[in-house]
């Protein structure tokens, strides 16, 4: 666990107000029942399958459906709405979305809040993997780029190429 989250029971988030994403057991189940439910709407879930809340949320949460079910579960607000709105769940989404966040950190966040309640020995972990899927992508974008380069390169240096054997043979250049 990381020093930060030390004794700590839940983690605040400024979305459409400052709301606590709380796990405790109530949380838990709500979330589990409803997610399940999305999850065989989807085809993803057979039954026998087991699945707990961790196993949904670090699969699933860029499903919105299970994202909402996970706000409103944690925040303990509704998560379903009614015909002629949006749910109080959906509703604290787009706030954070609107106050400059982003959906892959808000599922981040989700994740975190549960880890720190739930498997605390585990957040040291998945930050350091985080972070290293995190270096990795910089790494490889950084070989993308130098692979662009040096293509740009090899190309400007065949078109040096190309003009001195136009040169030497007398054709004009084609454009």
């Amino acid at each position: 666990m990381s020093n930060e989250d030390a004794g700590k029971s839940f983690i605040t988030l400024d979305m459409d107000e400052t709301r606590e994403l709380r796990w405790n057991f109530r949380a838990l189940q709500k979330f589990e029942s409803r997610a399940k439910d999305i999850l065989k709407r989807h085809e993803i879930f057979k039954p026998g399958m087991a699945v707990h809340a961790g196993y949904i949320l670090s699969n699933f949460l860029k499903i919105s459906d299970v994202l909402e079910a996970a706000v409103a579960a944690a925040c303990d607000i509704d998560g379903i709405g009614k015909k002629d709105g949006p749910s109080e769940a959906s509703q604290a989404i787009q706030g954070y979305l609107d106050r400059g966040g982003s959906l892959e950190s808000l599922q981040q966040k989700i994740y975190h809040s549960y880890l720190v309640v739930n498997d605390p020995s585990l957040v040291a972990v998945w930050l350091e993997n985080m972070a290293r899927e995190a270096e990795i992508n910089r790494i490889n974008k950084e070989k993308a780029d130098a692979k662009l380069e040096v293509a740009r390169l090899e190309l400007a240096d065949d078109r040096k190429k190309i003009q001195n054997l136009q040169k030497i043979s007398g054709n004009k250049p084609q454009e």
